[in-house]
């Protein structure tokens, strides 16, 4: 019988066989992309194929077949199993990224280097033409490394398997790619991919069969990963394509303003790889710096969170000892702010409603504080009404918005939405910008003592060319504000 391996045993067994693994992929990774690189250089009339003539045309056929056909099976329920039993039983599911890519690099190894070139070539570039093109081929490489860093690259490179076992956990898949490169096309890879077939600065039939056969496929194999997309990310993923072409950045879709939709798609709020979830963490300390000497001790204080988001002032509250709840149309970000703040051990009341029916009675708490959100709500008096309703006689009202001028529409649509990408494209509706006395005598009308608007905006960038906030002398971008409930009854809604 053979003996029982201790627990201890058996987890050096793992991790070397994982070690083994990696080094076996990124070797062959290594390979098949170098193959691909050169074959394709040379516009595929230089490789280790040398089959007879009469075979050479069914045999290189084969390979592009085995490639376009084996890539899609591996990525199938089908192609998971077979996955899974290339690496030991106890292991096999986890090191499905590194067995995939494994055969993956094995079949761009098969299709490059085993070629039968056909000997013809009808045109090579030289001289300056050489460079150009050299320059444009390496450009296109250099596009779908980005691609693949932009989708994880760990994952797309086989890394993440053989390491989380190396290291004795489970692997951590990242969420579904929306950043970079993905926020211009759907299927940035397989663009970019396709691309280093027509760069190339030596051409052949070889080459054009090449390039025809995997263009294609590149069209064509998409719409089976969108499928798998569908099942896993389900209406996260139907937002996302709805907004973002497929293979081409143009047609774009018809902007939606004020799409609030991008809520729901980031289910990652407390990552640190989407750059507009750091914008809005950032803008954090500025509105401290002007709430908390309005409240002085928040200790004790019964404060709603209205638009709460992922729970970023809705933590901050509750880490200055409020009793925090939090609100907010998005089911995707309430349970992201829930989970973080169940990880971090914070009390926080979160709930799934809007602004316009607030699931409260009347005067329960002592403060309301709604940033992020006026500039969005579809009925802004109704919500002034029902933040005075849920508001305590005296209760405080703490607020920023964004300012309905031609500078504030130019820096943050114009500028941050569709030049730098620092927000979603859609995400404002520069017609729904509240000017400081329109918002001051609708919190009138609504029984509000109005009191100071203070303005806030960018102030500098931190090491990761983040903007970072602070109050400013200007309310022409931004602003912030208080009003206090007064104490009478309303007279009419």
């Amino acid at each position: 019988m053979s003996p029982i391996l201790a627990p201890t045993e058996t987890s050096k067994t793992h991790r070397a066989t994982a070690i083994a693994y990696g080094i076996v992929c990124h070797t062959l990774f290594v390979v098949g992309v170098g193959a691909m690189i050169v074959a394709m250089f040379f516009g595929m009339s230089r490789s280790f194929g040398r089959v007879p003539t009469s075979w050479s045309a069914p045999t290189n056929a084969m390979l592009l077949v085995q490639f376009a056909f084996l890539h899609s099976l591996l990525l199938s329920p089908f192609g998971a199993t077979i996955l899974k039993r290339l690496a030991p039983a106890v292991i096999g599911s986890r090191m499905a990224t590194t067995t995939y890519a494994i055969l993956a690099s094995i079949q761009v190894f098969l299709l490059f280097a085993l070629w039968t070139p056909s000997g013809v070539i009808w045109w090579r570039a030289t001289g300056t033409v050489l460079w150009f093109m050299s320059s444009l081929y390496t450009a296109a490489w250099l596009l779908l490394l980005k691609a693949i860093w932009d989708a994880g690259l760990a994952l797309q490179t086989g890394f993440l398997g053989w390491w989380a076992i190396a290291n004795d956990r489970s692997p951590v898949y990242p969420p579904m790619p929306t950043i970079g490169l993905f926020r211009i096309v759907r299927q940035p890879i397989y663009v970019a991919f396709t691309l280093t077939l027509w760069t190339v600065p030596t051409w052949t039939p070889d080459q054009l069969a090449v390039a025809l056969s995997l263009t294609t496929y590149c069209l064509v194999g998409p719409l089976l990963k969108e499928k798998r997309f569908r099942r896993r990310f389900g209406q996260t993923f139907t937002v996302y394509e709805n907004r973002v072409p497929y293979w081409l950045p143009w047609p774009r879709p018809l902007i939606h303003r004020n799409d609030l939709s991008i809520y729901d798609v980031s289910a990652d709020w407390w990552g640190d790889k989407t750059r507009w979830l750091r914008t809005l963490q950032n803008l954090v300390p500025a509105r401290f710096s002007f709430f908390d000497p309005i409240v002085g001790d928040w200790r004790g204080e019964a404060v709603l969170d209205l638009g709460c988001g992922g729970g970023f002032m809705a933590e901050a509250l509750s880490k200055r000892g409020a009793k925090v709840t939090g609100i907010d149309p998005s089911e995707g970000a309430v349970a992201a702010a829930r989970r973080h703040a169940e990880a971090n051990d914070l009390e926080i009341d979160y709930h799934v409603a809007s602004g316009e029916s607030l699931p409260f009675a009347n005067d329960v708490f002592d403060i309301v504080v709604c940033v992020d959100v006026l500039e969005h709500v579809e009925d802004l008096k109704r919500v002034l009404f029902e933040v005075r309703r849920v508001l305590r006689p005296n209760g405080v009202f703490l607020f920023d918005t964004i300012n309905r001028t031609r500078m504030a529409s130019f820096l943050l649509v114009t500028i941050g939405e569709n030049v730098i990408r620092l927000l979603p494209r859609g995400t404002h509706d520069p017609s729904r910008f509240i000017p400081p006395k329109e918002l001051a005598r609708k919190l009138e009308a609504a029984d509000f003592n109005v009191g100071r608007f203070v303005g806030m905006g960018p102030c500098g960038v931190n090491r990761r060319f983040d903007f970072i906030f602070g109050l400013l002398p200007t309310m022409a971008i931004q602003y912030l504000g208080q009003a206090t409930r007064r104490s009478s009854p309303l007279s009419a809604e």
